[in-house]
């Protein structure tokens, strides 16, 4: 006979809301993150099934919470960056240094991030959560980038959307072509090199 399950001391929701994300995390970066499913997060957490439900009502509510944990860390970086005294270019270098730090010290986590944005290609509820995502690393990088025109009393030559688009694409793509090859000087060199370049983009033009 299968003696009983002990029961577990209770915990607050939102603290079981992110033990399960942490959890989530790993399934998707051991197993892909496609082999996410309720059942497998109960399993890896060693927790009955219902208790999944009971914090998430469904296992895009899980995703939603690994993408927003992510989101929350990016927002950290480019909020924590020290703009003062420091050329643009410098700025940039360093909020771009946070960034590779993070990624070179925990690689599978973007893995799993670029994993759910090529799902999210064919799933329309999965490209809902992905674009919120991509709104809040927009909305951090377009306030570091705002603070960078402020103090140096300049402007952007172009719009500020269209700097904080480039400068994400070259992020996620760069990140995605490490993935491949991970030679850090190679990616923390290009990336330092694009932060010269962007920041001479406004030191360039004044108001």
């Amino acid at each position: 006979m299968t003696p009983p399950r002990a029961r577990r001391p209770q915990v607050p929701m939102e603290q079981r809301r992110a033990e399960l994300t942490e959890v989530a995390l790993r399934v998707m970066a051991r197993e892909g993150a496609w082999a996410l499913t309720t059942r497998a997060l109960a399993k890896e957490a060693d927790v009955p099934h219902g208790s999944v439900h009971y914090a998430f009502s469904s296992k895009a509510e899980i995703v939603r919470s690994v993408i927003t944990a992510d989101t929350d860390s990016a927002v950290q970086i480019f909020g924590g960056v020290d703009v003062d005294g420091a050329s643009p270019g410098e700025t940039l270098g360093r909020a771009f240094t946070a960034y590779l730090d993070r990624l070179i010290a925990d690689p599978q986590t973007e893995l799993v991030l670029q994993e759910l944005t090529l799902m999210a290609v064919r799933d329309p509820e999965l490209a809902a959560l992905m674009a919120e995502s991509s709104i809040g690393y927009g909305a951090s990088l377009g306030k570091l980038l705002a603070t960078l025109a402020e103090q140096t009393g300049r402007t952007w030559d172009a719009p500020l959307p269209v700097i904080v688009e480039q400068l994400l694409g070259l992020l996620f793509g760069t990140t995605q072509a490490w993935l491949l090859h991970r030679d850090d000087e190679r990616l923390r060199c290009a990336l330092a090199d694009a932060a010269r370049l962007y920041g001479a983009r406004l030191e360039q033009v004044a108001e």
